[in-house]
């Protein structure tokens, strides 16, 4: 494996798209959680 010669290019692309899930996930238990009390008024 070659080492790079530009450090400043790098861009952790896992991390983003696992906290990026992170979000997605959140926002859809967050929203199934805000249905269901929606359906129980």
């Amino acid at each position: 494996m070659q080492a790079s010669n530009n450090p400043e290019k790098f861009v952790p692309r896992g991390a983003i798209a696992f906290f990026a899930l992170l979000i997605v996930l959140g926002l859809i238990i967050w929203f199934g959680i805000y249905f269901l009390m929606l359906s129980r008024i």
